[in-house]
């Protein structure tokens, strides 16, 4: 994190974001996201047992956005991002979208949430709480999440000596700000949470990325997945080498949602 002041760091990833949007830079790079198939299936099911009935808020409601799907399995939906393109964006196509009525968009800063304490059943978002500042957004989290309630992110990890070759050499396709998540941020969400779960994906399924659109693509990947999930469960000091972290967070510590100063 640079020394900078805060609302720089914000602009530069609201300006980065909103060209982003404007231009999907990242379609160049869309091969490696086709093997996040296994993570992408456990937070929709996660998401499709939860949601019915439910205040959703989604965090980072740009490209990838599942408000109106939530609002499809009969949530009430609010998604929030920091980049006006993508809040324009969305508001167009919730014109388009069934039950219109079940979803809001608002342009807003993830790290001070303009919402009432204890506002929703479920926080969710996908590759959104490596660009923030975590002290803040999991203070936030834990604020405005319900007692009952339950938060889950999807986002990248930051210890694979390989993956982290390739960012470094790879910089326009990340702001300078966002970081993968490492052990030391898992350990923070504990300072906010009495329970938080993480779930590893792909690490073995990375060789899957150079056969995408080919016939052979999805049995390699669908055996590489499962190749992970023996790897994870007997070999545990491999998980922190995965490119892909399922992160659930519950029992918001209500004492501690008050951002440090």
């Amino acid at each position: 994190m640079t020394p900078e002041t805060l609302p720089s760091r914000i602009e530069r990833e609201r300006e980065f974001h909103n060209q982003e949007f404007a231009d999907s830079e990242r379609a160049k790079i869309n091969r490696f996201y086709l093997i996040t198939r296994s993570s992408s299936q456990w937070y929709e099911e996660f998401l499709r047992r939860q949601a019915s009935g439910k205040q959703v808020l989604e965090y980072g409601c740009g490209m990838n956005s599942y408000a109106f799907w939530l609002a499809q399995q009969g949530a009430q939906v609010v998604g929030i991002d920091i980049a006006d393109t993508a809040i324009e964006q969305m508001r167009e196509r919730s014109h388009q979208r069934p039950f219109p009525e079940r979803v809001t968009f608002q342009r807003m800063n993830a790290e001070e949430l303009e919402f009432a304490d204890n506002s929703f059943d479920i926080i969710c978002g996908r590759a959104i709480l490596h660009h923030l500042n975590l002290h803040k957004a999991f203070s936030e989290i834990a604020r405005t999440l319900r007692a009952d309630g339950r938060a889950i992110f999807v986002e990248p990890l930051g210890h694979n000596p390989i993956l982290n070759a390739y960012r470094r050499r790879t910089p326009g396709l990340r702001t300078p700000d966002e970081h993968p998540l490492v052990k030391s941020d898992l350990k923070l969400a504990e300072e906010y949470f009495d329970r938080v779960e993480a779930h590893y994906f792909h690490l073995c399924s990375l060789a899957a990325a150079p056969l995408a659109g080919s016939k052979a693509f999805d049995g390699v990947l669908r055996w590489l997945d499962g190749a992970d999930r023996l790897l994870f469960k007997t070999l545990p000091v491999m998980r922190k080498h995965a490119w892909t972290i399922v992160l659930v967070l519950s029992r918001p510590r209500k004492s501690a949602s008050v951002t440090p100063t």
